[in-house]
């Protein structure tokens, strides 16, 4: 019977903490979306490094303008998005494609989607050391895929210097340099 009774008292601890972990936990997220979306919301340009099969270099320029250089198969590829359209670099000039990609998966996107909703699936994860260097970290879940993204964060301005997704890695840098352009092709 005594083993019962620490059962019992165990659940009914256990059931008692519960509403408290979950509203710590939710304010937590809540706080972390508040100062990300606060710090972004400054933000103009940025360059970006996305490293994986391939490896893209490029720069973003509010609110929806992407200029990038893959290397792929030995060749270069250029491309820039603005808004639903994008161009690509071929046979010497650019040539306009039929759809464009919102690019969901890099910072502004996910920007994107915590803007949209509120009760966003972002956690925060115990800081972390890179390069020496003491960075917050978070986890990001797009409801749209699945898709599973945990991001590293200057805990002083709340900017994002890497996100990873399964195989892939995006690296931020450069922020409101004036040097970040993306011109109309023409």
């Amino acid at each position: 019977m005594p083993s019962a009774l620490r059962r019992a008292s165990a659940a009914l601890v256990l059931a008692a903490l519960t509403p408290l972990a979950a509203a710590v936990a939710v304010n937590g997220d809540a706080t972390l979306r508040s100062k990300l979306l606060g710090a972004y919301a400054g933000v103009k340009s940025y360059k970006i490094t996305v490293l994986g099969s391939v490896k893209s270099n490029g720069v973003y320029v509010a609110p929806n303008r992407y200029k990038m250089t893959t290397q792929f198969e030995g060749k270069t590829v250029k491309t820039i998005f603005i808004g639903g359209t994008y161009w690509i670099f071929a046979n010497g000039r650019w040539e306009q494609q039929a759809s464009g990609n919102k690019l969901d998966y890099d910072i502004s996107g996910l920007l994107r989607n915590l803007k949209a909703d509120p009760h966003a699936a972002l956690g925060k994860l115990p800081d972390t050391l890179r390069g020496g260097r003491r960075l917050g970290t978070f986890v990001y879940t797009f409801q749209s895929s699945g898709t599973r993204e945990t991001c590293n964060y200057d805990p002083a301005t709340y900017l994002v210097v890497r996100c990873k997704a399964e195989e892939l890695t995006i690296l931020y840098s450069g922020y409101n340099d004036p040097t970040n352009v993306v011109p109309t092709p023409k």
